[in-house]
């Protein structure tokens, strides 16, 4: 007798899907020529989403996935990828306490200073170059 399983489990989407995700969100979070329409809040997020969509991309690319999407995971699977500038690392996980919004147990919010999305919008466009320096 031979069961075919349908699975619920939608498929993953390509590494080529998450590094136009990563270009999207930036651009929403960093329109050029002019300041963003978005609150802080919101920028943070956006930030957030272009970083994990470049990182999975470059997982994806790799077939080397996080095994999770904080920061900390982020890079961690970047590490087991590529030999990662420790600054660059430092300067995205200094901005992970900022939204500590994927663990059950430490929710917390808080709100980004124009410095610190400053220095994270660098930090993202960083990231988003090796994304297209290792995928393209």
């Amino acid at each position: 007798m031979n069961l075919q399983i349908e699975s619920s489990i939608p498929e993953m989407p390509d590494w080529q899907t998450w590094m136009r995700n990563g270009n999207q969100y930036f651009k929403a979070a960093c329109p050029e020529g002019k300041g963003s329409r978005f609150s802080a809040d919101l920028q943070y997020n956006l930030l957030s989403m272009s970083l994990e969509g470049y990182v999975m991309a470059i997982s994806g690319y790799h077939n080397c996935l996080p095994y999770n999407h904080t920061f900390t995971d982020l890079m961690s699977a970047l590490e087991r990828i590529i030999p990662l500038d420790p600054d660059l690392k430092s300067r995205i996980l200094r901005h992970e306490s900022i939204q500590d919004i994927c663990s059950i147990e430490n929710y917390h919010r808080s709100h980004p200073t124009e410095d610190a999305l400053a220095d994270l919008r660098s930090a993202v466009a960083d990231i988003g170059e090796l994304a297209r320096e290792i995928c393209t």
